[in-house]
């Protein structure tokens, strides 16, 4: 069995973890695969969740911590362990450091929201909070747009000039803003991406700070949760969603549609854009993601075949 932390995960190519995104999209499409629905268990406010898919070839099962004060510890929010298995015999095939997995396959989740939702002429662009998934969005961002200006806006504005500076390290074209003031970083960006676990909208609900711009929400991924105004999916001309399944399990999705501000009709699968062109020019796009373990899956299957291929990773006896 091959074991990868998350040095050996960082190794592989963004291009291979955003196929393998694309690849899950694709299954979707062809109805190529078996996710059960996830399983949550609360605990005040941390939350544990159980993901398994299976696809021909393999099945996947993550194990995830969400645990929103993990940085009083000095952890990441997102904790957890990602066991990939052949499906034909069931045996074990590798286990891998989860949070990486999760980190880098919901930064390409984002990035290929990107590269559809976006034109490629984007100048400028904001990411709202500043953790490990801020970062990851950042980073897939950066590599599906050569934008000129970048904003990192956190409650904590030592986080966003860290993230600003890793960043500027490793695009150092790029100009990097950083604030603490949510309503600042999306008047100044043509793009908005959001990396929390907020159950407040972010910004306020006007009208104004949110037309012709493109929304992508990662972070809310429980009925409380909510990081964007009404004013977002209240004035889009698409909105899109992961699976939809955020329809029940977000609030930035579940509370409008509970208030009756969208009508269920209005939500559309992102897999249908896969393959197709949607006109985008001065147009207003909302893309949410809750994530789903067929990515997991399609990504984790990836990074193993690579793995294997290019040496990366330690055998271990099972």
């Amino acid at each position: 069995m091959l074991f990868l932390n998350k040095k050996d995960i960082g190794k592989i190519g963004q291009e291979v973890i955003q196929n393998a995104v694309k690849k899950a999209y694709e299954l979707i499409l062809d109805k190529s695969y078996n996710m059960p629905d996830r399983m949550h268990v609360g605990d005040g406010q941390n939350t544990l969740l159980l993901m398994p898919c299976f696809t021909k070839e393999f099945f996947a099962t993550k194990l995830v911590s969400v645990f929103p004060n993990a940085n009083e510890f000095d952890q990441p929010a997102v904790n957890g362990v990602m066991v990939l298995s052949d499906n034909k015999s069931g045996q074990p095939l590798a286990i891998m450091d989860g949070a990486a997995i999760t980190a880098e396959r919901t930064g390409a989740v984002g990035g290929l929201g990107v590269s559809l939702l976006t034109e490629p002429n984007l100048e400028t662009a904001g990411i709202l909070g500043a953790g490990v998934q801020g970062l990851s969005q950042a980073r897939y961002l950066l590599f599906n747009r050569k934008i000129k200006k970048l904003w990192v806006g956190d409650l904590n504005l030592e986080a966003a000039e860290n993230m600003a500076a890793i960043l500027k390290k490793e695009f150092p074209l790029v100009i990097y803003g950083v604030t603490k003031d949510s309503e600042t970083l999306v008047k100044e960006s043509q793009l908005v991406i959001a990396a929390t676990t907020s159950t407040q909208p972010l910004f306020k609900d006007d009208k104004a700070l949110v037309k012709g711009k493109t929304f992508i929400s990662i972070g809310s991924f429980r009925p409380d949760m909510k990081e964007f105004p009404d004013a977002v999916i209240l004035n889009v001309d698409h909105v899109y969603v992961d699976t939809l399944f955020a329809a029940k399990e977000s609030g930035d999705i579940c509370i409008p549609l509970e208030n009756k501000i969208i009508k269920p009709e209005k939500i559309n699968s992102f897999a249908d854009l896969v393959g197709t062109q949607i006109p985008l020019k001065n147009k207003t796009c909302f893309f949410k993601s809750v994530g789903m373990a067929l990515f997991d899956l399609t990504v984790t299957s990836a990074v193993y075949e690579l793995a294997l291929k290019e040496n990366i990773g330690q055998t271990l006896d099972f």
